[in-house]
């Protein structure tokens, strides 16, 4: 029987599922359903505690506008509180009166502040204490609110006030948001500002360190500011933290004069002076373009002086593509600055008053390209100007190219610097698109031009002879124009002297007139007397005001029976003058200009109406050539009662403005330098100009008033055979200057260079040649990836000496030569003679010229050193009348090219020195001897050894005879020649010293073509003897085996071996005659060596063991010598050894003392060698 007994079970049970009641009861459900149960639970308890991004910045933005709905009309109760009294109110300037005044008068409205508080009792001022103390403690409150406010948002589980999320998610629902936002909210969102509760804001200057190129620069704040900023101005958190420094904010008060500043309002840039400001700060390069007149070259160097970029001992640097541009700006912006020259100063070729005051910097762009050969970062800059970067000049193009690549590094090191390229025409693609120069492409910031409208004239049709429409077009629209200056575009100095002449002769100022109004008291009674003029006197007084009220009709002068010559009379010209001529403005596209002639003509005598005037002309020249002080009286005003007109060049395009000019008249000529890749022949070609240069012309007549340009062609030339832009300078000229400049800074591959435009390989090939013939650059074979042998040419020592000289590398390598020659005072004197341009005007009379050649071209030693002398003659004349102005104009030098040569000469001595400071160098000229006139002629050979010609007595050519037979002939020529440069024959030039004169062979500094004859002409030639040229032109020479009569011989005083070798010269292979050179190199000159050494010809000592050999030494020289085991022995030790001169061998022996002992013993006999041993070495 089982008995059966109640055990008692007890376990934990679980209360929050089951209850007391039933604790044995299971549940029935599986453990899945329990799980999926409990994830359940878990999500909905979730969902109700968090909110998803998208909800939650809803919720904040409702929050928002809910709290400021709330506090509005608190917020307006809380400021009526710090309202001002109404009369205290009325006293203080408005914020319009502050923003037209300016900055620099902000201290004027402080003072006239603080005197209105100064009248205020001092119950009142206590009061105003007790008051401030109040907002004081008031602001401590609204701080400690805030920095709860700025805690409470650091924890995430408060809604409203996390500012960090910002997904992608939410990007578009933002946008839909916002417009919503701003429309409904516009009104309420208000911006408390700093409050600085009297106590000065400290800044924190850092250096500036970015990793984007476009980087922005953040102005730096206060150690106490605790302001709330709106949401939009925040700035957001990149993805990797990037940390922007802090700079700080600098303005520099400028004190202009009342009138300047009025004048700079004017200007259409300083509209944009805060966006370009602007740009600069958060780029580090920025292109400003804008017409000429705008105000680029004179205002942006002042934005950046009052942006503070002058300060800590930093320039600004303006670079100009021309002198009188650089010197006439640095003198405009040191006047508007009211600051000295010292302060404001420029520097240019030989000039300049850079001082250590200096804080802009007016340059020309070569200036900058020499500095960066000193300083290849130029850190004494804080911001550069290239300007005129559309005129694409040489320089231009490598300074932006170096400068692309400089502010990338200073910007690294945290010394940033800015460049801003400055272009007058819209042709900026050749910067922004070219991904080489800049990655990045720069911003592009475009300035309206002051400018009023012009309307252009075309003619019907074009007339060959542009000088001659030229003279008529002036003389008719100064005869019945309204007042206005007038300036017209010609090709080059001849001509725009030669048109001065014909217009001063037809309108001079007569000598009652210089003294009538050289008194401006005289001013209005000047204007009412007649002026005489030849045989008539017409005189009509001018005003702009009633010249519109004037008679309307229309006066025909016949301008046809116009002459060129200007002594006819004034007679015939004014009773033959119509205004009726050739004149049209015929648009083929349509553009803005007027159809047909007679409403050209409206346009001059509607405004006046009168016939003609007698009026005097003020004609003034302006050329490059022209000296400073002539240039600067373009921008001075006319005499009283007499119109301006100036003839220029194409200088007068752009960089200048001359004032007053309403007329302009357009010849479409330019003349151009065209350089023969290949050859370096050169060539002057006036052909018609671009069409953006032609634009820049008009807009001349555009500055001060309406104007009108006059085209001097025909609407279809100007569309059809107008290029757009002119060509860049560096694909039109020789680069051997500038490959030798690259190569000294250290650009090895040139190549890779960021050029704004490359140059042809043509023209890299051609001069890098030169270069090595030079003795500049040497080629070496590198290896390169996957063994790839590659040439590369590397500058040597003494191409890096060449590259210190701010010359040619020819006249470089001449001017170092002449230090072993002790000519440098002569040679610095020639090589600046050569450089300068126009030393001999064409232009004098005879009287000049005979008197020219008397002193200059008859000299005995212009038969040694041909055109040289003339000008080694000129100058120390000039130098012994003390550079006397007169004395040059009276003898036919160029005073100017005299003055410049000397500045010249002086700058390469003193480089010289600085190079040659164990010696001493006197700048003191003195009249040379034979001996020295020929070594000067070898010296320029050394320099120009490729343009070398031989004279051709005889040319063949083919001539007919009266039976109709063709045969060849020989025929006599003068002055023909045939150079190694070109295939075509070159001839003496007629001014040459040398036209009379018959010579072999010649040397010449270039060849140029005549544009009238069609001949290529040498300049500046010197004859020389036939056995030169394989000494000082050897790599143009293919020479011969050495000659075995006569024999080699060994010379002990240049310790090397001698041969006679004859020769060819050059691609036509003139023959030379044998002469003797140094030795070849290769086995036969050691054997030749080994030969002298053991003969005893190198050292005597030797001799006496000639009794003693073997074998006589003449046994090297045999072809047959290699077989015997000791002549090959010694051979084989001194090949390995490169030893093949005297010089070489004793440095062998300080090293090792038993040298070619052995194999020297091998030829003596048994019973000497000990004898031998003990005098060895035989030093």
């Amino acid at each position: 029987m089982i008995k059966q007994q109640k055990i008692q079970i007890e376990f934990e049970v679980d209360e929050s599922k089951y209850d007391e009641f039933n604790p044995l009861i299971l549940s029935d459900k599986s453990d899945a359903a329990k799980k999926e149960k409990n994830i359940r639970a878990k999500n909905e308890e979730i969902k109700k505690q968090l909110l998803s991004k998208k909800k939650k910045k809803k919720l904040e933005k409702i929050l928002e506008r809910k709290n400021r709905k709330l506090n509005r009309t608190n917020l307006i109760n809380d400021l009526q509180q710090y309202q001002i009294d109404e009369n205290e109110y009325n006293s203080m300037p408005s914020t319009s009166i502050v923003q037209t005044v300016g900055k620099r008068k902000i201290n004027d409205l402080l003072r006239l502040y603080s005197s209105i508080n100064k009248n205020d009792d001092k119950d009142e001022l206590n009061e105003r204490n007790d008051d401030s103390s109040r907002k004081r403690f008031k602001i401590r409150k609204i701080k400690f609110k805030n920095n709860e406010k700025n805690f409470n948002r650091k924890d995430p589980h408060i809604i409203g006030f996390d500012d960090n999320f910002n997904t992608d998610d939410d990007d578009d629902d933002d946008e839909q948001e916002s417009s919503s936002d701003d429309e409904e909210n516009c009104d309420e969102k208000i911006e408390t500002k700093n409050i600085n509760s009297g106590f000065d804001q400290k800044f924190e200057e850092k250096n500036e360190t970015e990793s984007k190129s476009n980087e922005v620069i953040e102005s730096s704040e206060g150690e106490h500011q605790n302001t709330k900023t709106s949401k939009q101005n925040q700035s957001k958190i990149e993805d990797d933290k990037e940390v922007k420094d802090k700079k700080k904010s600098i303005f520099v008060n400028v004190d202009r004069p009342e009138e300047i500043q009025q004048a700079r309002q004017r200007l259409p840039i300083l509209a944009e002076e805060h966006n370009i400001m602007d740009a600069i700060m958060h780029n580090q390069v920025v292109i400003i373009c804008g017409e000429t007149g705008s105000g680029k070259t004179t205002q942006v160097p002042q934005f950046l002086y009052e942006a503070g970029y002058a300060t800590n001992g930093k320039l600004i640097g303006i670079t100009e593509p021309r002198r009188v541009a650089a010197i006439s700006m640095s003198k405009r912006v040191a006047c508007e600055l009211n600051m000295t020259e010292k302060e404001v100063s420029y520097q240019i070729r030989f000039e300049g008053n850079v001082s250590d005051k200096t804080r802009i910097k007016f340059m020309t762009d070569g200036i900058l390209m020499k500095e960066i050969e000193r300083d290849l970062y130029l850190n004494k800059y804080s911001a550069l100007i290239i300007d005129e970067a559309h005129e694409r000049s040489l320089y231009s193009d490598i300074l932006i190219g170096f400068l692309s690549r400089i502010v990338q590094v200073r910007h690294r090191n945290g010394d940033p610097l800015k460049l801003i390229i400055m272009s007058a025409t819209l042709r900026v693609e050749d910067f922004t698109e070219n991904k080489h120069l800049f990655k990045i492409p720069p911003p592009v910031i475009k300035i309206d031009s002051r400018q009023y409208p012009v309307t252009i004239h075309f003619s019907k049709y074009t007339n060959p002879n542009y000088m001659q429409e030229a003279f008529k077009k002036v003389c008719k629209i100064h005869s019945v124009s309204p007042p206005g200056g007038i300036l017209v575009f010609v090709t080059g100095r001849t001509e725009v002297l030669s048109l001065v002449r014909m217009l001063k002769a037809k309108f001079p100022i007569t000598h009652q007139i210089d003294q009538k109004y050289s008194n401006p008291n005289n001013k209005t009674k000047a204007a009412k007397e007649t002026v005489p003029n030849n045989d008539q006197i017409i005189e009509k007084s001018i005003d702009d005001e009633n010249s519109k009220n004037i008679l309307n009709s229309k006066s025909r002068i016949n301008l046809d029976v116009y002459s060129i010559d200007p002594v006819e009379t004034s007679e015939k010209i004014i009773d033959g003058l119509d205004l009726c001529d050739n004149d049209s403005n015929d648009d083929d596209d349509g553009n803005a200009s007027n159809d047909d002639d007679d409403d050209e003509d409206n346009e001059y005598t509607e405004d006046l109406g009168f016939l003609t005037t007698t009026e005097p002309l003020y004609c003034l020249p302006l050329y490059s050539m022209l000296p400073s002080k002539k240039q600067a009286l373009v921008f001075q005003p006319p005499p009283v009662g007499c119109r301006l007109c100036v003839i220029a060049t194409n200088i007068a395009e752009t960089s200048l403005t001359i004032p007053n000019i309403r007329y302009v008249i357009d010849t479409g000529k330019v003349k151009n330098i065209v350089y023969d890749r290949m050859t370096s022949v050169s060539t002057f070609l006036i052909d018609w100009t671009s069409k953006a240069s032609a634009d820049q012309r008009s807009g001349r007549a555009g500055r001060t008033s309406a104007g009108h340009c006059y085209r001097l062609y025909s609407s279809a030339i100007f569309n059809d055979q107008f290029k757009q832009y002119s060509e860049p300078e560096i694909l039109k000229k020789p680069i051997d200057d500038l490959l030798l400049q690259m190569k000294a800074i250290g650009f090895e591959n040139v190549t890779n260079f960021p050029f704004p435009t490359k140059p042809n390989l043509e023209a890299l090939i051609v001069a890098e040649k030169l270069l090595n013939q030079l003795d500049a650059l040497e080629t070496k074979t590198l290896t390169g990836k996957k063994n790839k042998h590659i040439e590369r040419s590397k500058i040597t020592w003494f191409g890096r000496l060449m590259s210190y000289f701010p010359v040619s590398p020819r006249y470089s390598r001449i001017l170092l030569l002449s230090t072993q020659a002790n000519l440098v005072p002569l040679v610095v004197t020639l090589i600046s003679l050569l450089t300068v341009q126009e030393f001999f005007p064409t232009d004098v009379s005879k009287a000049i010229k005979q008197r020219r050649e008397s002193w200059f071209f008859s000299h005995p030693f212009c038969q040694i050193l041909g055109d040289l002398w003339t000008l080694l003659s000129a100058f120390g004349s000039a130098h012994y009348h003390g550079f006397s102005e007169k004395f040059c104009v009276s003898h036919g030098l160029r005073y100017n090219a005299i003055r410049e040569a000397d500045k010249l000469r002086l700058q390469l001595l003193n480089q010289l020195r600085s190079i040659m400071k164990n010696q001493t160098l006197s700048s003191e000229l003195s009249v040379p001897n034979e001996i020295q006139v020929k070594m000067l002629s070898k010296l320029y050979l050394s320099g120009f050894s490729d343009h070398i010609a031989k004279r051709i007595p005889f040319i063949t050519v083919t001539v007919q005879d009266d039976n109709d037979e063709v045969r060849k002939v020989q025929k006599s020529i003068r002055n023909c020649y045939q150079s190694i440069e070109v295939e075509h024959n070159v001839f003496i030039s007629p001014h040459s010293v040398m036209f009379n004169q018959t010579y072999d062979y010649v040397v010449y500094q270039e060849i140029f073509e005549s544009s009238d004859a069609g001949k290529m002409y040498m300049r500046n030639i010197v004859p020389i003897q036939m056995e030169w040229l394989a000494i000082y032109g050897a790599k143009h020479c293919t020479f011969s085996n050495p000659l075995e009569d006569p024999p080699p011989r060994y010379d002990p005083d240049d310790d090397c071996i001698k041969c006679h070798r004859r020769s060819t010269f050059g691609p036509h292979g003139w023959e030379l005659p044998a002469i003797e050179v140094d030795y070849p190199d290769g086995l036969d000159k050691y054997c030749h060596f080994a030969h002298f050494l053991f003969d005893g010809l190198v050292f005597p000592s030797l001799k006496a063991n000639l009794s003693y050999m073997s074998s006589p030494p003449i046994l090297f020289v045999k072809s047959w010598a290699m077989v015997q085991p000791k002549v090959d022995n010694v051979i084989k030790c001194l090949i390995n050894n490169r030893i093949d001169c005297k010089h070489a061998l004793l440095n062998k022996w300080k090293i090792n003392p038993k040298f070619l002992l052995k194999e020297y013993l091998e030829w003596i006999n048994d019973g000497h060698k000990v004898d031998v041993r003990k005098c060895w070495p035989p030093c």
